[in-house]
């Protein structure tokens, strides 16, 4: 079957799809491919993971996620499994969507996709379309993966097997609505490669917007995006201690600076990071022999946590042994996950100074039960601005604390009668 043939069978829906990776970001699309009507087989090297997501359940929050699991997997359209070659003998189109960490020294950290695309070769790539969903360093495509894939096949991409860079760029949370609505950028090898991806994600909604690029402008375009959004971040960041400088509430501040005016869409300050915003602006910057807007930026949202952490000493003195309750562990609001989270790290630099920490994160198992740690805490940080937490003043204040520091500016000072009240930004 020639490339051009898959065009139709992938327009049709008839073809197989294999997704390597079910995380957060290949679990949702290959559950949605297959309520769209494609057969998928998703695969993972975690064999619990396959298990839970075999019966239905999904294996981290994501809204609409589980429903739609139990709807793909009820058409029979969806399996999970952990035979890699299984999945990708009988797939027409393979989704590369594995996870590209930052190594220790700050680079990424290749090996799932090494591993992943020896698993696409070991079960041979003649007729294929391979799309690549992680996020990769510009010139991935075309200095390593192209060479490898075409100098252990002996095939030539674009024209005996189809390869394209298709970033993903769901927010966390959101993804099965988000895979339906955004636009997507498909950085093709050839008109063949884009016209395969094109039809695959408008099996999904047809009116869906495709745009074209090469895979190396596929590549800066997803590190464009998160980068854009974490110098925002720490410019509001910045913005939050000149405000405390000048003994003003930089909440205040960016709410009229930002009223009805249309240019202003100044972010809250507070805790940025996650699995990434912070490292994609690494795996462009380490690249450079320059300082640069992305490396301040990352040094800047980085220091935060370090920051909040001597503001409260500033405030009580030594925190060697007072009982500390952090409220909120994950990277975000509304999520469970804890990669490359500011709140980790600000919990590990108070324990560094000898801080009796207890956390509690309502979307973690893990964590301790909210009565516990507001049990005569002398200090309440409440850290990620969880749905919910901003109804916790009276009971916080009820506490016993003596200090509350509110990261996300989530409550007012008038809230507390008992605790001295302090949030990030804010110099009154």
């Amino acid at each position: 079957m020639p490339l051009s043939d898959l065009v139709e069978r992938v327009r049709s829906g008839r073809a197989t799809i294999c997704v390597l990776g079910l995380g957060r970001i290949g679990l949702p699309l290959g559950v949605v491919l297959a309520n769209s009507g494609f057969s998928v087989v998703g695969v993972d090297i975690d064999r619990g993971r396959v298990a839970k997501v075999s019966e239905g359940r999904a294996p981290f929050k994501e809204e609409g996620l589980e429903a739609a699991l139990r709807k793909a997997l009820g058409s029979g359209r969806f399996e999970a499994t952990a035979d890699s070659r299984g999945g990708v003998a009988r797939a027409d189109v393979v989704m590369v969507t594995v996870g590209t960490p930052l190594a220790p020294q700050l680079l990424a950290d290749y090996s799932q996709l090494h591993a992943a695309l020896e698993e696409v070769l070991s079960e041979g790539i003649s007729m294929k379309a391979i799309g690549l969903r992680s996020t990769l360093f510009p010139g991935t495509v075309d200095n390593i993966v192209i060479p490898y894939l075409e100098g252990r096949s002996g095939l030539k991409a674009g024209e005996d097997f189809a390869l394209a860079m298709i970033p993903e760029r769901i927010l966390e949370g959101k993804a099965i609505e988000e895979l339906y609505s955004l636009p997507e950028i498909v950085g093709g090898v050839n008109d063949v490669s884009n016209a395969i991806f094109a039809e695959l994600f408008r099996r999904i909604n047809p009116r869906k917007a495709i745009l074209h690029t090469s895979p190396r402008g596929a590549e800066l375009a997803k590190l464009f995006t998160n980068i854009y959004r974490y110098v925002n971040f720490a410019l509001a960041n910045e913005f939050a201690i000149w405000a405390e400088m000048y003994g003003e509430d930089a909440h205040e501040i960016i709410e009229i600076a930002n009223y009805e005016y249309p240019r202003g869409r100044i972010p809250r300050p507070g805790l940025a990071g996650g699995p990434c915003l912070g490292k994609d602006g690494l795996l462009l910057d380490n690249n450079t022999t320059f300082s640069s807007i992305v490396s301040i930026a990352w040094k800047l949202n980085e220091a935060v946590p370090q920051y909040i952490v001597e503001s409260i000493r500033r405030r009580v003195g030594r925190l060697y042994g007072r009982r500390v309750a952090v409220l909120g562990l994950a990277f975000k609001a509304g999520s469970d996950d804890t990669r490359l989270s500011p709140s980790v790290k600000l919990v590990e630099i108070l324990k560094g100074h000898g801080a009796e920490v207890l956390v509690h994160d309502p979307y973690l198992a893990d964590t301790m039960a909210l009565d516990e740690v507001l049990r005569d805490p002398e200090i309440v940080v409440v850290s990620v601005n969880h749905p919910g937490f901003d109804r916790l003043a009276e009971r916080i204040d009820e506490s016993g604390c003596g200090l509350v520091y509110d990261v996300w500016g989530i409550f007012d000072p008038a809230d507390f009668k008992r605790a001295s009240y302090m949030r990030f930004g804010r110099g009154k």
